[in-house]
Protein backbone atom coordinates (compact mmCIF):
# COMPACT_ATOMS: atom_id res chain seq x y z
CA UNK A 1 0.00 0.00 0.00
CA UNK A 2 1.07 3.85 -0.87
CA UNK A 3 1.08 6.20 1.96
CA UNK A 4 1.35 10.23 1.71
CA UNK A 5 3.14 11.94 3.81
CA UNK A 6 3.42 15.57 4.25
CA UNK A 7 7.00 17.82 3.70
CA UNK A 8 6.80 21.18 4.38
CA UNK A 9 4.40 22.93 1.61
CA UNK A 10 3.99 19.60 -0.44
CA UNK A 11 2.93 15.86 -0.18
CA UNK A 12 4.93 12.78 -1.17
CA UNK A 13 3.57 9.46 -2.06
CA UNK A 14 5.76 6.85 -0.91
CA UNK A 15 5.55 3.26 -2.52
CA UNK A 16 7.54 0.00 -2.55
CA UNK A 17 8.97 -1.35 -5.89
CA UNK A 18 11.17 -4.18 -7.09
CA UNK A 19 14.57 -3.36 -9.59
CA UNK A 20 15.69 -5.23 -12.00
CA UNK A 21 17.67 -7.38 -9.53
CA UNK A 22 14.56 -8.31 -7.39
CA UNK A 23 15.90 -5.70 -4.51
CA UNK A 24 13.31 -3.99 -2.92
CA UNK A 25 13.25 0.06 -3.04
CA UNK A 26 11.50 3.22 -2.27
CA UNK A 27 9.82 5.37 -4.31
CA UNK A 28 8.75 8.85 -3.54
CA UNK A 29 6.54 11.18 -5.89
CA UNK A 30 6.04 14.59 -4.75
CA UNK A 31 2.71 16.76 -5.61
CA UNK A 32 1.80 20.15 -4.70
CA UNK A 33 -1.75 19.64 -3.35
CA UNK A 34 -3.00 16.61 -1.15
CA UNK A 35 -5.62 16.20 -3.25
CA UNK A 36 -3.39 15.24 -6.18
CA UNK A 37 -1.77 12.86 -3.40
CA UNK A 38 -4.50 10.98 -2.73
CA UNK A 39 -5.17 10.99 -6.57
CA UNK A 40 -1.58 9.36 -7.09
CA UNK A 41 -2.11 7.31 -4.38
CA UNK A 42 -5.40 5.48 -5.53
CA UNK A 43 -3.78 4.97 -8.72
CA UNK A 44 -0.33 3.78 -7.99
CA UNK A 45 -2.67 1.17 -5.61
CA UNK A 46 -4.54 0.54 -9.00
CA UNK A 47 -1.58 0.25 -10.89
CA UNK A 48 0.16 -2.11 -8.95
CA UNK A 49 -2.45 -4.32 -7.74
CA UNK A 50 -2.90 -4.76 -11.77
CA UNK A 51 1.00 -5.48 -12.63
CA UNK A 52 2.86 -6.01 -9.71
CA UNK A 53 5.45 -3.96 -7.92
CA UNK A 54 6.72 -2.13 -10.32
CA UNK A 55 7.52 1.54 -10.88
CA UNK A 56 4.45 3.28 -11.30
CA UNK A 57 4.23 5.49 -14.89
CA UNK A 58 2.61 9.24 -14.46
CA UNK A 59 -1.12 9.43 -14.77
CA UNK A 60 -0.81 11.51 -18.05
CA UNK A 61 0.43 8.03 -20.07
CA UNK A 62 -2.73 6.26 -18.60
CA UNK A 63 -5.36 9.75 -19.20
CA UNK A 64 -8.15 7.27 -20.62
CA UNK A 65 -8.14 4.93 -17.66
CA UNK A 66 -7.45 7.91 -14.86
CA UNK A 67 -10.12 10.62 -16.50
CA UNK A 68 -12.80 9.15 -14.85
CA UNK A 69 -11.24 9.22 -11.12
CA UNK A 70 -10.04 13.43 -11.42
CA UNK A 71 -14.00 13.72 -10.17
CA UNK A 72 -12.55 13.86 -6.61
CA UNK A 73 -10.13 16.87 -7.65
CA UNK A 74 -13.99 18.61 -8.26
CA UNK A 75 -15.00 18.34 -4.52
CA UNK A 76 -13.60 18.54 -1.04
CA UNK A 77 -13.36 15.52 1.33
CA UNK A 78 -16.40 16.69 2.97
CA UNK A 79 -18.36 17.03 0.44
CA UNK A 80 -18.28 13.69 -1.66
CA UNK A 81 -20.97 11.89 -1.75
CA UNK A 82 -21.56 8.04 -1.94
CA UNK A 83 -22.26 8.32 -5.48
CA UNK A 84 -19.07 10.12 -6.60
CA UNK A 85 -17.06 7.64 -4.86
CA UNK A 86 -18.45 4.63 -5.89
CA UNK A 87 -17.29 5.80 -9.33
CA UNK A 88 -13.57 6.18 -8.35
CA UNK A 89 -14.01 2.90 -6.58
CA UNK A 90 -15.23 1.48 -9.63
CA UNK A 91 -12.88 3.11 -11.65
CA UNK A 92 -10.05 1.86 -9.84
CA UNK A 93 -11.00 -0.60 -8.05
CA UNK A 94 -13.71 -2.45 -9.93
CA UNK A 95 -11.30 -2.41 -13.31
CA UNK A 96 -8.82 -4.11 -11.55
CA UNK A 97 -10.12 -7.02 -9.40
CA UNK A 98 -13.34 -7.99 -11.35
CA UNK A 99 -14.16 -9.80 -14.12
CA UNK A 100 -16.51 -8.84 -16.72
CA UNK A 101 -19.40 -10.28 -15.94
CA UNK A 102 -18.74 -9.58 -12.21
CA UNK A 103 -18.47 -5.89 -13.73
CA UNK A 104 -21.72 -5.21 -14.99
CA UNK A 105 -23.22 -7.45 -12.59
CA UNK A 106 -22.39 -5.22 -9.59
CA UNK A 107 -22.45 -2.08 -11.61
CA UNK A 108 -26.03 -2.91 -12.80
CA UNK A 109 -26.20 -2.86 -8.34
CA UNK A 110 -25.28 0.23 -8.08
CA UNK A 111 -26.98 1.96 -10.68
CA UNK A 112 -29.99 0.14 -9.67
CA UNK A 113 -30.36 0.28 -5.77
CA UNK A 114 -27.59 2.10 -4.34
CA UNK A 115 -27.47 5.21 -6.05
CA UNK A 116 -30.89 6.00 -6.61
CA UNK A 117 -31.41 5.63 -2.79
CA UNK A 118 -28.82 6.52 -0.92
CA UNK A 119 -26.25 7.60 -3.42
CA UNK A 120 -26.69 11.47 -2.09
CA UNK A 121 -25.34 10.42 1.27
CA UNK A 122 -22.74 11.92 2.37
CA UNK A 123 -19.85 9.63 2.67
CA UNK A 124 -18.15 10.73 5.74
CA UNK A 125 -21.92 10.83 7.14
CA UNK A 126 -22.24 7.40 6.58
CA UNK A 127 -23.11 5.24 9.68
CA UNK A 128 -23.72 1.42 10.89
CA UNK A 129 -27.28 2.87 11.92
CA UNK A 130 -28.33 4.44 8.74
CA UNK A 131 -27.10 1.57 6.54
CA UNK A 132 -29.39 -0.85 8.85
CA UNK A 133 -32.03 0.92 7.96
CA UNK A 134 -31.75 1.25 4.54
CA UNK A 135 -30.90 -2.67 4.18
CA UNK A 136 -34.35 -3.05 5.77
CA UNK A 137 -36.51 -0.66 3.86
CA UNK A 138 -34.58 -2.44 0.62
CA UNK A 139 -37.62 -4.97 1.41
CA UNK A 140 -39.93 -3.01 0.23
CA UNK A 141 -38.41 -1.71 -3.13
CA UNK A 142 -39.57 -3.72 -6.45
CA UNK A 143 -37.04 -5.51 -8.04
CA UNK A 144 -35.22 -4.09 -11.34
CA UNK A 145 -36.09 -6.29 -14.45
CA UNK A 146 -32.97 -7.52 -15.96
CA UNK A 147 -32.25 -6.69 -19.58
CA UNK A 148 -35.11 -8.09 -21.84
CA UNK A 149 -36.51 -9.50 -18.97
CA UNK A 150 -40.15 -9.11 -17.76
CA UNK A 151 -41.27 -7.46 -14.49
CA UNK A 152 -41.56 -10.15 -11.75
CA UNK A 153 -43.56 -7.90 -9.50
CA UNK A 154 -41.34 -9.43 -6.21
CA UNK A 155 -39.28 -6.80 -4.09
CA UNK A 156 -36.09 -6.85 -3.13
CA UNK A 157 -34.67 -10.28 -1.61
CA UNK A 158 -32.54 -10.46 1.35
CA UNK A 159 -29.82 -12.87 -0.65
CA UNK A 160 -30.11 -9.16 -3.02
CA UNK A 161 -29.68 -7.58 -0.02
CA UNK A 162 -26.70 -9.22 1.08
CA UNK A 163 -24.97 -8.42 -2.35
CA UNK A 164 -25.78 -5.10 -1.75
CA UNK A 165 -24.09 -4.68 1.15
CA UNK A 166 -21.18 -6.68 0.03
CA UNK A 167 -20.51 -3.69 -2.50
CA UNK A 168 -20.79 -1.12 0.03
CA UNK A 169 -18.94 -2.72 2.96
CA UNK A 170 -15.72 -3.31 0.44
CA UNK A 171 -15.97 0.43 -1.21
CA UNK A 172 -15.95 2.12 2.51
CA UNK A 173 -12.77 -0.48 3.18
CA UNK A 174 -11.28 1.16 -0.17
CA UNK A 175 -12.94 4.46 1.09
CA UNK A 176 -10.56 4.24 4.90
CA UNK A 177 -7.31 2.53 2.47
CA UNK A 178 -7.75 5.75 -0.02
CA UNK A 179 -8.20 8.02 3.15
CA UNK A 180 -11.24 9.38 2.25
CA UNK A 181 -12.76 8.56 5.65
CA UNK A 182 -10.82 8.47 8.73
CA UNK A 183 -8.53 6.01 8.90
CA UNK A 184 -9.22 5.68 12.78
CA UNK A 185 -12.67 4.76 12.05
CA UNK A 186 -14.21 1.43 11.53
CA UNK A 187 -16.21 0.98 8.48
CA UNK A 188 -19.69 1.31 9.07
CA UNK A 189 -20.96 -1.46 6.97
CA UNK A 190 -19.28 -3.98 9.32
CA UNK A 191 -22.07 -4.13 11.95
CA UNK A 192 -25.11 -3.53 9.97
CA UNK A 193 -27.81 -5.29 10.46
CA UNK A 194 -29.28 -7.28 7.44
CA UNK A 195 -32.50 -9.35 6.71
CA UNK A 196 -31.81 -12.96 7.80
CA UNK A 197 -31.22 -14.77 4.20
CA UNK A 198 -33.69 -17.79 4.41
CA UNK A 199 -31.26 -21.18 3.69
CA UNK A 200 -33.52 -22.47 0.79
CA UNK A 201 -32.67 -26.01 -0.14
CA UNK A 202 -31.54 -27.15 -3.20
CA UNK A 203 -33.74 -30.11 -4.99
CA UNK A 204 -32.02 -33.08 -5.99
CA UNK A 205 -32.55 -35.89 -7.68
CA UNK A 206 -31.76 -39.62 -5.86
CA UNK A 207 -29.42 -41.57 -8.01
CA UNK A 208 -31.56 -44.26 -9.43
CA UNK A 209 -33.62 -41.01 -10.97
CA UNK A 210 -31.00 -39.73 -12.64
CA UNK A 211 -29.78 -43.49 -14.22
CA UNK A 212 -33.37 -43.48 -15.22
CA UNK A 213 -33.05 -40.19 -16.60
CA UNK A 214 -29.95 -40.74 -18.84
CA UNK A 215 -30.96 -43.89 -20.18
CA UNK A 216 -34.65 -42.25 -21.15
CA UNK A 217 -33.07 -39.01 -22.80
CA UNK A 218 -32.58 -39.44 -26.67
CA UNK A 219 -30.63 -35.92 -27.07
CA UNK A 220 -27.26 -36.93 -27.19
CA UNK A 221 -25.81 -33.21 -26.43
CA UNK A 222 -27.80 -33.30 -23.28
CA UNK A 223 -26.97 -36.39 -22.40
CA UNK A 224 -23.17 -35.49 -22.49
CA UNK A 225 -23.58 -32.68 -20.57
CA UNK A 226 -25.80 -34.81 -17.93
CA UNK A 227 -22.83 -36.92 -17.98
CA UNK A 228 -20.17 -34.60 -17.27
CA UNK A 229 -22.16 -33.19 -14.74
CA UNK A 230 -22.42 -36.22 -12.67
CA UNK A 231 -19.47 -37.86 -13.47
CA UNK A 232 -16.53 -34.70 -13.37
CA UNK A 233 -18.48 -32.53 -11.35
CA UNK A 234 -18.56 -29.87 -13.66
CA UNK A 235 -20.53 -26.37 -13.45
CA UNK A 236 -22.76 -25.66 -16.44
CA UNK A 237 -20.15 -22.82 -18.02
CA UNK A 238 -16.85 -25.26 -17.75
CA UNK A 239 -19.04 -28.00 -19.53
CA UNK A 240 -20.23 -25.77 -22.46
CA UNK A 241 -16.82 -24.29 -22.91
CA UNK A 242 -14.36 -27.64 -23.05
CA UNK A 243 -12.66 -27.77 -25.56
CA UNK A 244 -10.95 -30.83 -27.44
CA UNK A 245 -7.72 -30.24 -26.86
CA UNK A 246 -8.14 -30.62 -23.25
CA UNK A 247 -9.93 -34.15 -23.15
CA UNK A 248 -7.90 -37.14 -23.27
CA UNK A 249 -9.32 -40.08 -24.66
CA UNK A 250 -6.89 -41.86 -26.46
CA UNK A 251 -6.84 -45.65 -26.69
CA UNK A 252 -4.03 -45.57 -24.02
CA UNK A 253 -5.61 -43.22 -21.51
CA UNK A 254 -8.55 -44.96 -21.50
CA UNK A 255 -6.83 -48.53 -20.72
CA UNK A 256 -4.97 -47.17 -18.09
CA UNK A 257 -7.56 -45.48 -16.15
CA UNK A 258 -5.89 -42.35 -17.19
CA UNK A 259 -8.73 -40.33 -19.44
CA UNK A 260 -9.12 -37.25 -18.43
CA UNK A 261 -10.61 -33.53 -18.87
CA UNK A 262 -8.51 -30.37 -18.48
CA UNK A 263 -11.11 -27.59 -16.82
CA UNK A 264 -9.13 -23.77 -17.71
CA UNK A 265 -12.02 -22.35 -19.36
CA UNK A 266 -15.87 -21.85 -19.01
CA UNK A 267 -18.26 -20.23 -21.77
CA UNK A 268 -19.99 -17.05 -20.23
CA UNK A 269 -22.24 -13.82 -21.95
CA UNK A 270 -20.97 -10.39 -20.84
CA UNK A 271 -22.09 -7.24 -21.86
CA UNK A 272 -19.67 -5.84 -24.46
CA UNK A 273 -19.36 -2.43 -22.46
CA UNK A 274 -18.12 -3.66 -19.20
CA UNK A 275 -15.67 -6.24 -21.75
CA UNK A 276 -14.12 -3.04 -23.43
CA UNK A 277 -13.77 -0.82 -20.26
CA UNK A 278 -11.47 -3.96 -18.83
CA UNK A 279 -9.71 -4.09 -21.70
CA UNK A 280 -10.50 -7.61 -22.60
CA UNK A 281 -9.19 -9.35 -18.98
CA UNK A 282 -9.58 -12.67 -18.66
CA UNK A 283 -11.20 -13.03 -21.95
CA UNK A 284 -9.64 -16.05 -24.55
CA UNK A 285 -11.66 -15.72 -27.37
CA UNK A 286 -14.96 -13.49 -28.48
CA UNK A 287 -17.22 -15.25 -30.57
CA UNK A 288 -19.02 -13.61 -33.76
CA UNK A 289 -21.82 -11.96 -32.50
CA UNK A 290 -25.37 -13.46 -34.08
CA UNK A 291 -27.76 -10.54 -34.01
CA UNK A 292 -26.70 -6.67 -35.16
CA UNK A 293 -26.58 -3.97 -32.42
CA UNK A 294 -26.30 -6.51 -29.33
CA UNK A 295 -24.87 -5.08 -26.55
CA UNK A 296 -23.36 -8.86 -25.38
CA UNK A 297 -20.79 -10.76 -26.25
CA UNK A 298 -20.52 -14.87 -25.77
CA UNK A 299 -16.83 -15.47 -24.43
CA UNK A 300 -14.53 -17.92 -23.46
CA UNK A 301 -13.30 -16.70 -20.20
CA UNK A 302 -10.95 -18.25 -17.38
CA UNK A 303 -12.37 -19.71 -14.74
CA UNK A 304 -13.26 -17.30 -11.65
CA UNK A 305 -11.66 -18.82 -8.77
CA UNK A 306 -7.92 -20.41 -9.32
CA UNK A 307 -9.27 -23.79 -7.96
CA UNK A 308 -11.70 -23.98 -10.53
CA UNK A 309 -8.66 -24.58 -12.72
CA UNK A 310 -8.53 -28.65 -12.37
CA UNK A 311 -7.79 -31.67 -13.63
CA UNK A 312 -10.44 -34.27 -13.28
CA UNK A 313 -10.31 -37.53 -13.73
CA UNK A 314 -13.29 -39.48 -16.36
CA UNK A 315 -14.70 -42.96 -15.70
CA UNK A 316 -13.99 -45.19 -18.38
CA UNK A 317 -17.68 -45.12 -19.89
CA UNK A 318 -17.89 -41.65 -19.68
CA UNK A 319 -14.40 -41.39 -21.65
CA UNK A 320 -15.78 -44.17 -24.10
CA UNK A 321 -19.02 -42.40 -24.62
CA UNK A 322 -16.94 -39.14 -25.29
CA UNK A 323 -14.77 -40.65 -27.93
CA UNK A 324 -18.23 -41.71 -29.95
CA UNK A 325 -19.47 -38.73 -29.37
CA UNK A 326 -16.14 -36.83 -31.18
CA UNK A 327 -16.57 -39.16 -34.36
CA UNK A 328 -20.06 -38.46 -34.72
CA UNK A 329 -19.10 -34.90 -34.49
CA UNK A 330 -16.42 -34.98 -37.07
CA UNK A 331 -18.90 -36.98 -39.38
CA UNK A 332 -21.18 -33.88 -39.02
CA UNK A 333 -18.35 -31.61 -39.23
CA UNK A 334 -17.20 -33.58 -43.05
CA UNK A 335 -20.66 -33.11 -43.96
CA UNK A 336 -21.27 -29.87 -43.84
CA UNK A 337 -18.15 -27.88 -45.12
CA UNK A 338 -17.78 -24.91 -44.80
CA UNK A 339 -21.23 -24.47 -43.18
CA UNK A 340 -19.73 -25.72 -39.86
CA UNK A 341 -18.21 -23.10 -37.75
CA UNK A 342 -15.41 -25.25 -36.38
CA UNK A 343 -14.37 -23.89 -32.86
CA UNK A 344 -12.84 -27.22 -31.39
CA UNK A 345 -16.20 -27.85 -28.76
CA UNK A 346 -17.13 -30.70 -26.98
CA UNK A 347 -20.64 -29.24 -26.73
CA UNK A 348 -21.43 -27.27 -29.88
CA UNK A 349 -25.03 -26.87 -32.10
CA UNK A 350 -25.52 -28.88 -35.52
CA UNK A 351 -23.67 -25.85 -36.97
CA UNK A 352 -20.40 -25.63 -34.62
CA UNK A 353 -21.73 -22.49 -32.87
CA UNK A 354 -21.28 -22.34 -29.23
CA UNK A 355 -24.30 -24.03 -27.08
CA UNK A 356 -25.22 -21.51 -24.07
CA UNK A 357 -26.37 -22.79 -20.86
CA UNK A 358 -29.98 -21.44 -21.10
CA UNK A 359 -30.03 -24.05 -24.17
CA UNK A 360 -29.19 -26.75 -21.90
CA UNK A 361 -31.37 -26.17 -19.35
CA UNK A 362 -34.51 -25.50 -21.35
CA UNK A 363 -33.63 -29.21 -22.91
CA UNK A 364 -32.62 -30.93 -19.24
CA UNK A 365 -36.62 -29.32 -18.21
CA UNK A 366 -38.10 -30.72 -21.47
CA UNK A 367 -36.66 -34.02 -20.08
CA UNK A 368 -38.25 -33.41 -16.83
CA UNK A 369 -41.76 -32.70 -18.17
CA UNK A 370 -41.71 -35.14 -20.74
CA UNK A 371 -40.66 -38.21 -18.41
CA UNK A 372 -42.56 -36.48 -15.26
CA UNK A 373 -39.47 -36.19 -13.30
CA UNK A 374 -39.28 -33.84 -10.45
CA UNK A 375 -38.15 -30.41 -11.99
CA UNK A 376 -34.91 -29.88 -10.06
CA UNK A 377 -32.23 -27.55 -11.94
CA UNK A 378 -29.28 -28.53 -14.00
CA UNK A 379 -26.83 -27.41 -11.48
CA UNK A 380 -28.13 -29.79 -9.09
CA UNK A 381 -26.31 -33.14 -10.80
CA UNK A 382 -23.05 -31.03 -9.63
CA UNK A 383 -24.81 -31.15 -6.34
CA UNK A 384 -25.83 -34.50 -6.71
CA UNK A 385 -22.30 -35.71 -7.53
CA UNK A 386 -20.40 -34.14 -4.59
CA UNK A 387 -22.89 -36.17 -2.91
CA UNK A 388 -22.43 -39.58 -4.53
CA UNK A 389 -18.43 -38.96 -4.49
CA UNK A 390 -18.54 -38.22 -0.46
CA UNK A 391 -20.65 -41.25 0.17
CA UNK A 392 -18.43 -43.34 -2.07
CA UNK A 393 -15.30 -41.86 -0.64
CA UNK A 394 -16.76 -42.53 3.14
CA UNK A 395 -16.15 -38.67 3.33
CA UNK A 396 -12.89 -37.33 1.89
CA UNK A 397 -13.76 -34.06 1.63
CA UNK A 398 -10.13 -32.76 -0.20
CA UNK A 399 -10.16 -35.29 -2.91
CA UNK A 400 -13.81 -34.37 -3.99
CA UNK A 401 -12.94 -30.59 -3.56
CA UNK A 402 -10.25 -31.41 -6.15
CA UNK A 403 -13.08 -32.58 -8.46
CA UNK A 404 -15.40 -29.67 -7.85
CA UNK A 405 -12.91 -26.87 -7.88
CA UNK A 406 -14.44 -25.20 -4.89
CA UNK A 407 -12.15 -22.77 -3.63
CA UNK A 408 -13.62 -23.55 0.29
CA UNK A 409 -13.75 -26.69 1.93
CA UNK A 410 -16.79 -25.63 3.37
CA UNK A 411 -18.97 -25.84 0.26
CA UNK A 412 -18.33 -29.45 0.17
CA UNK A 413 -18.80 -29.78 3.92
CA UNK A 414 -22.26 -28.35 3.26
CA UNK A 415 -22.86 -30.96 1.54
CA UNK A 416 -21.58 -33.73 3.50
CA UNK A 417 -23.41 -32.42 6.80
CA UNK A 418 -26.35 -32.99 4.66
CA UNK A 419 -25.72 -37.07 3.96
CA UNK A 420 -24.56 -37.34 7.53
CA UNK A 421 -27.97 -36.00 8.22
CA UNK A 422 -29.89 -38.30 5.34
CA UNK A 423 -28.42 -41.27 7.37
CA UNK A 424 -29.55 -40.46 10.38
CA UNK A 425 -32.48 -40.96 9.41
CA UNK A 426 -31.68 -44.91 9.61
CA UNK A 427 -30.20 -44.32 12.98
CA UNK A 428 -33.36 -45.64 14.88
CA UNK A 429 -33.98 -48.41 12.78
CA UNK A 430 -31.04 -49.84 13.61
CA UNK A 431 -31.02 -49.53 16.51
CA UNK A 432 -34.64 -51.19 17.29
CA UNK A 433 -32.75 -54.30 14.85
CA UNK A 434 -29.93 -54.53 16.97
CA UNK A 435 -31.20 -53.32 20.99
CA UNK A 436 -34.70 -52.91 21.35
CA UNK A 437 -36.04 -56.02 19.37
CA UNK A 438 -33.85 -58.69 22.02
CA UNK A 439 -36.26 -56.83 24.85
CA UNK A 440 -38.82 -59.37 23.54
CA UNK A 441 -37.23 -62.16 25.46
CA UNK A 442 -37.85 -62.87 28.64
CA UNK A 443 -34.74 -63.07 29.74
CA UNK A 444 -34.31 -59.62 28.96
CA UNK A 445 -37.31 -58.15 30.03
CA UNK A 446 -36.55 -59.40 33.14
CA UNK A 447 -36.34 -56.16 35.37
CA UNK A 448 -32.88 -55.45 36.44
CA UNK A 449 -33.32 -55.92 40.55
CA UNK A 450 -35.71 -58.20 40.39
CA UNK A 451 -34.89 -61.55 41.64
CA UNK A 452 -35.52 -65.26 39.44
CA UNK A 453 -39.27 -66.64 39.85
CA UNK A 454 -38.40 -70.46 41.21
CA UNK A 455 -39.96 -73.06 39.61
CA UNK A 456 -42.81 -74.86 40.74
CA UNK A 457 -42.20 -78.12 41.98
CA UNK A 458 -45.59 -79.53 42.23
CA UNK A 459 -46.41 -76.90 44.92
CA UNK A 460 -50.29 -75.33 44.53
CA UNK A 461 -50.79 -71.66 43.44
CA UNK A 462 -51.57 -70.83 46.87
CA UNK A 463 -48.21 -72.34 48.22
CA UNK A 464 -46.38 -70.77 45.57
CA UNK A 465 -47.97 -67.41 46.47
CA UNK A 466 -46.79 -68.23 50.50
CA UNK A 467 -43.29 -68.83 49.25
CA UNK A 468 -43.21 -65.32 47.65
CA UNK A 469 -44.47 -63.74 50.93
CA UNK A 470 -41.65 -65.55 52.71
CA UNK A 471 -38.95 -64.23 50.41
CA UNK A 472 -39.89 -60.86 50.54
CA UNK A 473 -39.67 -60.43 54.35
CA UNK A 474 -36.90 -59.13 55.94
CA UNK A 475 -34.16 -61.22 57.59
CA UNK A 476 -35.82 -59.73 61.00
CA UNK A 477 -39.48 -60.96 60.59
CA UNK A 478 -37.85 -64.03 59.31
CA UNK A 479 -35.55 -64.77 62.21
CA UNK A 480 -39.03 -63.89 64.63
CA UNK A 481 -41.26 -66.20 62.60
CA UNK A 482 -38.59 -69.34 62.77
CA UNK A 483 -38.67 -69.00 67.07
CA UNK A 484 -42.38 -68.60 67.24
CA UNK A 485 -42.40 -71.68 64.94
CA UNK A 486 -39.47 -73.50 67.25
CA UNK A 487 -41.44 -72.32 70.72
CA UNK A 488 -44.80 -74.60 69.09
Amino acid sequence: MASIKKRKSTFSVIYWYLDNAGERKQKWDTLETKKEAKQRKAFVEYYQEKYGYVIVPLEEQFARQIDESKKELDSTDEDITLCDFLKIFVNLYGTSKWSPSTFSSKVGTIENYINPLIGDWKLNEITTKKLSAYYNDLLSVSEVPRANRKATGRCVQPANIKKIHDIIRCALNQAIRWEYIDTNKRNPASLATLPKVPKVKRKVWSVDTFREAIQQSDDDLLTICMHLAFSCSMRIGEITGLTWEDVIIDEQSIATNNARVIINKELSRVNAQAMQKLKEKDIIKIFPTQKPHCTTRLVLKTPKTETSNRTVWLPKTVAELLVQYQKDQKELQEFLGDAYNNYNLVIALENGNPVESRIVRDRFQKLCEQNGYEKVVFHSLRHLSTGYKLKMTNGDVKSVQGDTGHAEAEMVTDVYSEIIDEDRRYNAQKMDEQFYSTLNHDSEMQPQNEEVQPENNGLSDSDMELLQLLKSLTPEMKAMLLKQSASK
